[in-house]
C-alpha cells in the first residue's frame, strides 16, 4: 500500500479543497438538524452514497463485498455495516424498496454473523495495521452496526435488532484490558479513553473511528434507559480528550501522532458539526478544525509531513 489509502489523488487534493470526491473519499454533507428530529431512520450526517455509487460486486447471497487491499474481495464486517446503515439512508432518500430490501438483507447478516459476547470479527488484513493479525473486531465496526440494527428494529419492531444492538454496544463498553474495546489513556494529564477502530497492543486511537461509536452510544439511548449515562459521560469524555488531537494547524488522525488525511480532518469537522446540535462545546473545535482546513500554509504543512511520515 503506498502512501495514500487505495492510492487515490484525490486524497491529495483534499487537503485542499472539498471539491474533489470518489467513492473512497466522500464528504458526507451534515444532516439538517429539522430532519434528524422528524425523521428516526436519519443520521447525523448523510453517507447515502455509499450505497448508491457502490460499483463493485456482491456475493452469491447479495452480501457487500469490499475490494480489499490484497486485490481480492472479501465480506468485511466494518464495510458491511457501513453499508447497511448507507442502504437505510438511500431508502428514506429514495422511497425504492430495492434499498429497504438491501438493508433488511444486511441487516439480517450482521445478525446472524455477531458473536456471542456481541462483536463482529474482521479477517482481511489492513497492511498498514499488520499487527491486528488474522482475525479482529473494530469500535468503527461496532458503532455502525449498531445505527444499522437500530433502523432495522425501527422498521420492523423486531426484538432481535434491537438485542444485537444492545450486545453489540456491550462488547463496545468493555474495557480494553478485558478483550474489549474500550480503552483508558493519560496523556498530557487528560485522562479519558477511547474506543479503539484498531486494537492493537500500541495504543492507536482513532478519532472518527471514536466519534462514530459515541454517536452509535447515543441513538441506543433513546431506546435503552441504561445507556443514557454512558452516553453523558462519551460527551464529556469526548470534550475532554479533543485537545489530544490538536496539533495547532491541523488535526491528528489518532494518538499515536498520525496525521489526518484531508479527507478524515473534514470528516471530523462534520461529525463536531452534527455533534454541536445536541452539545455547543463542539462548535469551537468545528469552527477551530475549519480554520486548519480553510488555511492554504496549514494544508500544506499537512499534506508535507504527512509524505514525510511515510518515507
Amino acid at each position: 500500500m503506498g502512501v495514500f489509502s487505495h492510492g487515490k489523488v484525490v486524497t491529495v487534493l483534499q487537503y485542499f479543497t472539498p471539491m474533489f470526491q470518489d467513492y473512497w473519499h466522500t464528504i458526507y454533507p451534515v444532516t439538517r438538524r429539522v430532519d434528524i428530529a422528524n425523521d428516526r431512520f436519519s443520521y447525523f450526517y448523510d453517507i447515502s452514497s455509499k450505497a448508491m455509487s457502490f460499483s463493485g460486486r456482491f456475493n452469491d447471497q447479495g452480501i457487500y463485498l469490499f475490494p480489499g487491499y490484497d486485490g481480492k474481495d472479501h465480506i468485511h464486517s466494518l464495510e458491511v455495516a457501513q453499508y447497511t446503515l448507507a442502504c437505510w439512508l438511500s431508502w428514506r432518500k429514495t422511497d425504492d424498496v430495492y434499498w429497504l430490501n438491501k438493508a433488511m438483507l444486511h441487516s439480517d447478516w450482521l445478525r446472524e454473523n455477531q458473536l456471542d459476547d456481541g462483536r463482529w470479527v474482521i479477517s482481511h488484513v489492513n497492511p498498514q495495521y499488520s499487527d491486528l493479525g488474522e482475525s479482529w473486531c473494530s469500535g468503527l465496526a461496532q458503532g455502525l452496526a449498531i445505527s444499522a440494527l437500530i433502523r432495522a428494529y425501527e422498521h420492523t419492531s423486531d426484538i432481535s435488532y434491537m438485542n444485537a444492538a444492545l450486545k453489540a454496544a456491550d462488547f463496545l463498553e468493555r474495557d480494553f484490558e478485558l478483550g474489549g474495546l474500550k480503552r483508558s489513556i493519560a496523556i498530557n494529564d487528560v485522562e479519558g479513553f477511547v474506543y479503539e477502530e484498531y486494537p492493537r497492543d500500541k495504543l492507536s486511537g482513532v478519532l472518527n473511528g471514536h466519534i462514530s461509536s459515541v454517536l452509535a452510544i447515543f441513538e441506543l439511548s433513546h431506546y435503552e434507559e441504561r445507556f443514557k449515562i454512558s452516553a453523558e459521560e462519551n460527551i464529556e469524555n469526548l470534550v475532554k480528550i479533543l485537545p489530544l488531537y490538536d496539533i495547532n494547524y491541523w488535526s491528528l488522525y489518532s494518538l499515536d501522532g498520525v496525521i489526518s488525511s484531508g479527507f478524515y480532518h473534514r470528516l471530523v469537522i462534520n461529525q463536531l458539526d452534527a455533534l454541536s446540535y445536541y452539545d455547543k462545546r463542539f462548535e469551537s473545535y468545528k469552527i477551530k478544525f475549519s480554520s486548519y482546513a480553510n488555511n492554504l500554509l496549514f494544508a500544506t504543512k499537512a499534506l508535507i509531513n504527512k509524505i514525510g511520515s511515510k518515507i
